[in-house]
C-alpha cells in the first residue's frame, strides 16, 4: 500500500511540474521567441525589393514598449525597404495603462524609406476607432483604408478596410502588374482576384496550435487561410504571418511569433 501511495505522489508531482513547465514555456518562452520567416516571390518591375511584414503587437497583453523597442531592432537589423504593419496595435486600448507615446516611439523607430499599414479589428473596437490614425501615424505608418500607394520603384500596395467591422473594397485597385494587397483579415483573399502577393495577419497562427480545437480558435476572417503561405487559383500567393502579440490571453504553444521578410525579385 504505502509502494503504490508513494507511485501515486510521484505521479502526481511528475504531472503537476511538467504542467508548470509548459505554462512556463507557453507564458514566458515561446511568446518572445519571435521567428524570421522568409519569402521570395518575382515582380515585374526593376530591381529587387526587401519588404518585412508585422502585425498583431496587441499592446498591453503580455508586450509592451520594451518588446516593441526590441521589436523595431530586429526589423532594422533585416535592413528592409518597406515595412507593412497588418493590423492589431493595442490589444484594448480602453483599458491600456502603460505609455501610449513611448510604445509609439518605439515603433517609430523603424526604419524604411515606406512605412504602411492597414487597421486590425482590435484597432476599432476598445476605444481605438477614432484614435487608431492617430496612433499608426505617431508610429511613422501611412495608413491605407481601401486605398492605395505606389512607391518608389513601381511597387504598387493596396491597403483593405478591416473585414470585421468594415467593407474590404479594393477590386477595383488591382492593376495588370505586380500588385501586393495588404488585409487584416486573410480570408479578404476569397473574394478579391489579381493580386499577386496578399499579406495578412489576424490568427495569430492559432496562437495555441492545437489542430483539432483551430476551428474554435480560428477567428472570423481566418478560417480559409490561417498560417503560412497558400497558392490561389488565380495564380497569387496568401502569406498569413503569426502576428507578434497574443490575445485573450498571455500565451503561445507551436505558433512562435513572427516577423515576415519578403523579397520580391524584379526584373534585372
Amino acid at each position: 500500500m504505502k509502494k503504490l501511495l508513494r507511485r501515486l505522489f510521484l505521479l502526481v508531482a511528475a504531472l503537476g511540474l511538467s504542467a508548470a513547465a509548459l505554462w512556463g514555456y507557453m507564458r514566458y518562452i515561446e511568446p518572445k521567441w519571435i521567428q524570421i520567416c522568409e519569402l521570395e516571390i518575382a515582380a515585374d518591375f526593376p530591381g529587387d525589393m526587401r519588404v518585412v511584414a508585422f502585425g498583431d503587437t496587441h499592446i498591453g497583453l503580455g508586450n509592451d514598449v520594451e518588446e516593441m523597442e526590441k521589436l523595431a531592432e530586429r526589423i532594422n537589423e533585416l535592413k528592409p525597404d518597406v515595412v507593412l504593419f497588418l493590423g492589431d496595435l493595442f490589444d484594448d486600448f480602453s483599458k491600456y495603462e502603460g505609455d501610449t507615446a513611448a510604445a509609439c516611439a518605439a515603433l517609430a523607430g523603424i526604419e524604411a524609406r515606406a512605412k504602411l499599414a492597414v487597421r486590425g479589428n482590435h484597432d476599432i473596437g476598445g476605444g481605438a476607432e477614432w484614435v487608431y490614425p492617430q496612433l499608426i501615424a505617431d508610429c511613422g505608418f501611412t495608413l491605407l483604408e481601401n486605398a492605395d500607394v505606389w512607391l518608389h520603384n513601381g511597387l504598387h500596395v493596396v491597403g483593405a478596410a478591416d473585414y470585421v467591422y468594415y467593407t474590404p473594397n479594393v477590386q477595383g485597385f488591382m492593376t495588370d502588374g505586380f500588385d501586393l494587397l495588404i488585409a487584416h483579415e486573410p480570408d479578404v483573399a476569397d473574394f478579391v482576384t489579381g493580386a499577386e502577393l496578399q499579406l495578412s495577419g489576424h490568427s495569430h497562427g492559432g496562437q495555441v496550435y492545437i489542430p483539432f480545437l483551430l476551428d474554435r480558435i480560428l477567428p472570423k476572417g481566418s478560417q480559409q487561410y490561417y498560417r503560412g503561405y497558400y497558392e490561389k487559383d488565380d495564380g497569387g500567393v496568401v502569406y498569413v504571418n503569426r502576428g507578434i502579440g497574443m490575445s485573450l490571453l498571455p500565451v503561445r504553444l507551436f505558433s512562435r511569433p513572427e516577423i515576415t521578410l519578403v523579397t520580391i525579385r524584379g526584373e534585372e
